[in-house]
């Protein structure tokens, strides 16, 4: 059990040296973690829940029509797999190319933090392992939102929406985020309160009328291992905890990284999840996800707010033993981390021929 999780030990112990240090502009450094994660995500083989399950919508899907595949929902994945089949890169080429798209997403989230690597770090067990090492659709979805949120500030509200819709082409949960945009307008707070009650409308109208999120747990995750309130409530609960953080010291944050609509948002959203829990811990697990950019932005950019050296080192030890504790306990005693371990890497998989797909992955 221990030796099969040393790969997520040594993945997490990387960015946890550099975190210790408290460097600010890591780029080149960046640039190592960002590879490594790359190669960790997107090559990864026969890890996580979603593993067979996708081989099944591989092998279903990867050889439909075009016309088929526009036709049906997330139309983006399908074109994917279907590119992946001509090249003959299968199940494996799809899980590398979502690797890379989660991967800009995420880091360019935390290169905008004033210590990158401390977001790297507290991310890394429930968003990293957990999520893009498993379900590859959503890592998609996540990647293009974080990479929109990173660049909020630059975008106008047509490209926003542009990028909310590319990301439904991946997982349809993301028009979620369509409310963000709304409330990010320049138009008046009724104007903007009225569209993002609208949009929260449509959102729950479609979970109600044909409940996706549980019909996707079903498909995606195997039913006896859907997710629990207990577990999204870890999930949930960090990113809570980072936005109260987030509003108790909202107005020493201002005045060193000044005002962020998107982030008092974001934060807001957080707090509201928690509760959501009790109505669909699904529902509320899946939505979250999107919400981790706060979540890196409080636990990367909190040192700043820290007078003391001494003070700032410890919270700096403080978050990397954390770290470590969540992925271990999540490791040990989660109900489905059996599907993680050992973990495997394809690239190093019996010297097999690069884009060789496996199609008959094994239960774990």
């Amino acid at each position: 059990m221990i030796s099969g999780m040393f790969p997520y030990l040594l993945m997490l112990a990387l960015p946890a040296v550099f975190a210790l240090t408290g460097t600010t502009r890591p780029r080149a450094l960046l640039l190592i973690v960002a590879a490594v994660y790359v190669l960790m995500i997107g090559f990864r083989f026969q890890v996580g829940m979603d593993w067979n399950n996708y081989i099944g919508i591989y092998l279903l899907r990867h050889d439909w029509p075009i016309a088929r595949i526009l036709g049906r929902t997330e139309p983006g994945f399908g074109l994917l797999m279907w590119t992946a089949g001509k090249l003959g890169g299968g199940l494996i080429l799809v899980n590398a190319v979502a690797g890379l798209v989660f991967c800009i997403g995420f880091f360019a989230v935390a290169i905008r933090c004033r210590e990158p690597m401390l977001a790297i770090l507290v991310a890394t067990p429930l968003l990293v392992v957990s999520v893009a090492m498993s379900g590859t659709r959503q890592a998609m979805a996540c990647g293009i939102i974080f990479f929109l949120f990173a660049t909020w500030e630059k975008r106008s509200f047509l490209q926003r929406v542009a990028l909310v819709l590319f990301a439904m082409l991946f997982h349809f949960s993301a028009l979620f985020v369509m409310i963000f945009v709304a409330l990010g307008t320049k138009a008046s707070n009724l104007v903007r309160l009225v569209s993002a009650a609208v949009i929260c409308g449509a959102v729950f109208a479609l979970v109600a009328g044909s409940d996706p999120i549980e019909k996707y747990s079903r498909l995606y995750v195997s039913g006896q291992h859907a997710q629990t309130a207990q577990g999204a409530i870890v999930q949930v609960g960090v990113l809570t905890l980072a936005a109260l953080i987030y509003f108790m010291l909202r107005k020493q944050w201002v005045s060193i990284y000044g005002e962020s609509r998107l982030h008092d948002n974001l934060a807001a959203a957080s707090l509201i999840a928690l509760p959501s829990i009790w109505i669909s811990s699904v529902g509320a697990y899946r939505f979250a996800l999107y919400f981790w950019p706060i979540g890196m932005y409080v636990f990367g950019c909190l040192p700043a707010l820290i007078q003391s050296p001494v003070g700032r080192a410890f919270y700096r030890i403080i978050c990397v033993v954390g770290s470590f504790a969540t992925l271990v306990g999540w490791l040990l005693f989660a109900n489905t981390s059996f599907a993680w371990l050992p973990y495997e890497n394809w690239l190093m998989n019996r010297g097999a021929p690069l884009y060789q797909h496996n199609l008959h992955g094994t239960e774990r």
